[in-house]
């Protein structure tokens, strides 16, 4: 199969998987960690563990913005684990598709710093979490917060780990 008709079906298995986590939530928590896990195992060795930084990180990142009083996660919890599955679905899937394209760094932190946020816009829209302040506000934040995660993460990248 072609490459980057790879790339397309593992973007879209992802947003698939993102709809369900989102729409869901806590009624399948224990299938979407089972299903990231799964995928995180299908990395190569070397990368496993840049994939689990990603997630730590990630997840940091959104407790900083509960914390901070930006977002509340309306499951009740800092950061559920519906959300923490889904960081480590997406570590696993970036780091397969930024290993596959060869693209350049300015170009994955912009897409990332754009699209991370999106995904909260439109989790908020769904419910699964609440905006604190006004959505520019906090998707501001958001970008920014996603701006440095990714651009530390590709730079950690390029490097031996």
């Amino acid at each position: 199969m072609n490459r980057w008709l790879k790339l397309i079906g593992c973007a879209v298995a992802f947003d698939i998987y993102w709809a369900l986590v989102v729409m869901l939530r806590e009624r399948g928590t224990v299938l979407w960690v089972v299903l990231a896990v799964i995928v995180w195992l299908t990395l190569p060795a070397s990368l496993r563990y840049p994939a689990l930084l990603l997630t730590v990180a990630g997840c940091a990142l959104d407790a900083l913005f509960a914390l901070s009083g930006l977002i509340h996660f309306n499951s009740g919890w800092l950061l559920p684990g519906w959300m923490m599955a889904l960081w480590l679905m997406f570590a696993s899937v970036w780091i397969r598709l930024i290993r596959a394209t060869q693209l350049p760094l300015v170009l994955l932190v912009i897409l990332a710093a754009v699209g991370g946020p999106l995904a909260y816009f439109l989790g908020e829209r769904l419910g699964a979490i609440e905006f604190l302040h006004p959505a520019f506000t906090v998707l501001s934040w958001m970008a920014a917060g996603w701006l440095l995660l990714m651009a530390a993460f590709h730079y950690l990248m390029r490097k031996p780990l």
